[in-house]
């Protein structure tokens, strides 16, 4: 029970950095993968800060083995002397001390990520140990802290003559795991791809990167970034896998200046904005302020939104391009099939929130405008063929937005006719409360009857949908709206659809399951929804509101017990516990390997998919002795397919890096787009490329063997039944078959359940829609580009990309469905 005494004794005071370690969520989000990568960003944005100051070319992190981080600069280096009235380093200062930094003025820094100054403090407060090298005049500076607190005095030693003159900062952490509970771990592909961002929008800074930390999984563990072509290679590497209608990239730059009257600044400005236009329908727009993106946007999308719809109106009435019929085009029309990326850069940013989602500088709407006034009536005047295509697609959107209205007035007015917006097919439930109902979306009339028959009236809701949706990436939206099936959808959710129109206080239902068959079938329907949900009610899911159900694949059962089983592993450990129930496997050479009952199962599972993925390998017509050296030789798995690089390129010892990294920059342009010579090794006489290195088959490989190496290399294994021997001296790759001859199959079945219709409708409850034992996996949608890439590979009218997925991951497909 709570005490009634609350009195100054209460008050605590947290003193230094004691309030990050307390409360570390406030500063980094979360103590999860996140929050351990997050630390990463801040000391990296620190150096690209100095970057975009104009001191600093090249910046290389590497994640150690151990899973500590280096980050290292050229920049000017973090100043060492003592700051006046403190008695205090400047260093130690900007290390343990939160809202300490060279950014609250514009005096060292015109524009930064850094706002707030306790990035580097707060990575300090949060490191079981750091390490930070400094050089700057004439001297290498070392000092060490641990958990936000000085460990070591700055040691100063002279730089030799050749390089008294360098600069730079050099930053090495471990993560504390007092902090990170749930372990160090680092995503290298989310790491990388924010790193090849900030190399696009900072086109001067090569930024180099290095995992040892990943280099089992990852064998190709070393990148180096660096784009100058900028913003316009973004929009370039974007548009790369969908169909530009026009050639040349849309590009406005420039900085804007106090002394701009129309801009209405008080500091300078920069803006560097690209676009260009392809055949889909969807708008992707990236922004970004002071290269922190800003998901949410802010008032530099709201500047170019408006200039570009003011733009091209004024183009086509001016040329005659915008017909009677069509006196104007919204800006809707105008976005659609557009791939832009915008970047301002500013000294005074204010975002809006905590997370820095979105820009509220005012000043920012009409220094963008004023920029784009000017500079895009000129492209268009310029590029006079791609103004036309662009006005054509515009005009083909506005005709369109206008069929689909009719389409969805239609749908209104014929719910409207029939008493009820409703669809007619709709079971609902009699819960009243969205946040306690549920809709499941049903595949056919057959498992729409057991849903309907097994589920809980008064909190869920069933909406049958006949056959496979209209696949809505292909289609316009009057086409879509016109779909029964979609309609019924719509209707039913509640909220509307399309950026402007969803409204998220309307959604019927807080839960919306798809519950699809689990065959082939069942899969492209969920896929088609899936389609539709991501383009048309994106929010549903950033709000957590859609789900995908997961009923049972089989139903084991032995007498008269039985057991609902849900993944083909979960099938394996059930059986080898029924049917292997009396038997031992033991190594003759290692005696350590003796195992049983579930064990067993797993092992005999991993051995055939070992046995199956090899000879899926080998249809490849790679050699077995290659095969055999690329799964096992530990050595290969770090071969690298770049091309070599500089010989000063720097080494893994983070000093030597430090090092190198100041003395060697290079100061020589990398092209935007090379053609390079493809790179092979020779394995045993087999000239191995990047696609057979890094195939998923070989990965899969590999990580089977990681599991399995140590019965692979044993010499053979004896099969013992209760005290009797059953076989003797067998090869690992006979475990499975000797497994299956000498198991007890009395009385076990196995029912491999592929239609919801085949479930009974308690069967159905008690698996799939009873709330205390089903499985739900929600649908989320974190990298919203990568989400947008692969629905458009896998859903779009573009054959090819579709095709080398397929020819790439064939070797993966399990259990085809062939009737």
């Amino acid at each position: 029970m709570a005490t009634e005494k609350y009195t100054s004794e209460e008050i605590t005071v947290l003193k230094g950095l004691e309030a990050v370690r307390k409360r570390p969520g406030m500063y980094i989000g979360t103590t999860g993968l996140e929050g351990v990568q997050h630390l990463i960003h801040e000391i990296v944005d620190n150096s690209v800060d100095e970057s975009m100051a104009g001191f600093c070319d090249t910046v290389e992190i590497v994640l150690n083995e151990d899973g500590s981080v280096t980050v290292t600069d050229n920049g000017r280096g973090i100043p060492v002397d003592v700051k006046k009235g403190t008695g205090k380093s400047a260093l130690e200062i900007v290390m343990t001390t939160l809202h300490a930094g060279g950014k609250f003025e514009s005096k060292s820094y015109q524009v930064s990520g850094g706002l707030h100054g306790v990035g580097a403090s707060v990575v300090n407060a949060l490191s079981e140990r750091l390490t930070v090298y400094v050089k700057r005049d004439g001297f290498l500076n070392k000092q060490e802290y641990s958990r936000g607190k000085i460990l070591t005095e700055i040691e100063k030693t002279p730089l030799d003559e050749s390089i008294k003159n360098e600069t730079g900062t050099s930053i090495t952490f471990m993560p504390d795991i007092e902090i990170f509970k749930s372990g160090i771990d680092y995503d290298y592909k989310k790491i990388t791809d924010r790193f090849r961002q900030m190399a696009y929008l900072n086109p001067k800074l090569t930024i180099r990167f290095k995992s040892n930390f990943h280099s089992s999984i990852w064998p190709n563990n070393s990148t180096t970034f660096r784009f100058t072509g900028g913003v316009q290679s973004y929009v370039r590497s974007l548009n790369r896998s969908r169909t530009p209608i026009h050639q040349n990239i849309a590009s406005i730059n420039g900085t804007l200046s106090p002394d701009d009257s129309k801009a209405k600044i008080d500091t300078p400005v920069i803006v560097d904005i690209a676009f260009q236009y392809n055949e889909t329908f969807q708008e992707n727009v990236l922004s970004f302020a002071n290269c922190i993106v800003t998901p949410e946007g802010g008032t530099h999308l709201t500047g170019f939104r408006r200039s570009l719809t003011r733009a091209i109106n004024n183009y086509g009435k001016k040329n005659g391009l915008l017909k009677d019929d069509l006196k104007d085009v919204s800006g809707d029309d105008v976005r659609e099939g557009l791939m832009a990326v915008i970047s301002v850069k500013l000294g005074e940013p204010q975002f809006e929130g905590q997370t820095k989602a979105k820009l509220g500088n005012p000043e920012i709407e009409s220094a963008v405008t004023s920029l784009m006034t000017q500079q895009l009536s000129e492209y268009l005047e310029d590029n006079p063929g791609d103004a036309k295509s662009i006005l054509e697609k515009a005009a083909t959107a506005a005709r369109a937005r206008e069929a689909a209205k009719k389409a969805r007035d239609l749908v209104i007015r014929k719910n409207a006719m029939e008493g009820g917006a409703l669809p007619g097919k709709l079971a609902d439930c009699t819960e009243k409360d969205p946040a306690k109902s549920e809709l499941f979306l049903v595949e056919g009339d057959s498992a729409g009857g057991s849903a309907k028959q097994g589920r809980d009236r008064q909190f869920q809701a069933i909406l049958p949908l006949r056959g496979k949706i209209l696949n809505v990436e292909k289609a316009r939206p009057d086409k879509m709206l016109g779909h029964a099936e979609i309609a019924a959808l719509i209707t039913a959710t509640g909220t509307g659809i399309g950026l402007e129109d969803y409204d998220a206080s309307k959604l019927r239902y807080h839960k919306i399951v798809i519950m699809t068959d689990a065959d082939v079938d069942g899969a492209h329907i969920r896929t088609l929804l899936l389609t539709f949900f991501y383009r048309n009610m994106p929010q549903l899911i950033g709000d957590g509101n859609l789900f995908i159900a997961q009923p049972p694949l089989y139903k084991g059962s032995k007498g008269k017990s039985s057991q609902w089983l849900y993944s083909e592993s979960e099938k394996d450990g059930w059986m080898a516990e029924k049917v292997y129930g009396k038997l031992k496997i033991v190594g003759n050479k290692d005696k350590s390997v003796n195992l049983e009952k579930a064990e067993l199962g797993i092992l005999a599972s991993n051995i055939r998919d070992y046995i199956e993925s090899y000879k899926g390998f080998e249809s490849l017509e790679i050699p077995s002795v290659a095969i055999e050296k690329l799964i096992t030789d530990s050595e290969l798995r770090d071969l690298s397919f770049d091309q070599p690089k500089n010989e000063n390129q720097p080494p893994d010892d983070p000093q030597a890096s430090f090092d190198d990294l100041i003395n060697n920059a290079s100061e020589e342009e990398v092209p935007v787009e090379e053609e390079v010579p493809e790179i092979t090794h020779n394995i045993e006489g087999f000239e191995v490329t990047r696609n057979i290195f890094e195939h998923p088959t070989l990965n899969r490989l590999r990580i089977l063997y990681d599991k399995l190496g140590k019965y692979i290399n044993e010499d053979n294994f004896d099969v013992i039944k209760g005290d009797e021997s059953i076989s003797s001296k067998i090869s690992w790759k006979e475990i499975p078959s000797v497994l299956e001859s000498n198991a007890d199959n009395t009385g076990v079945n196995i029912q491999r359940y592929k239609g919801l219709g085949e479930m009974n409708a308690d069967q159905l409850w008690e698996t799939t829609m009873d709330p205390e034992n089903r499985v739900l996996l929600q649908v989320t949608a974190e990298d919203a580009t990568a989400a947008d890439e692969l629905f458009r590979k896998l859903m779009g009218d573009d054959v090819a990309p579709r095709r080398r997925f397929i020819q790439t991951n064939a070797l993966e497909v399990k259990n085809i469905d062939i009737a």
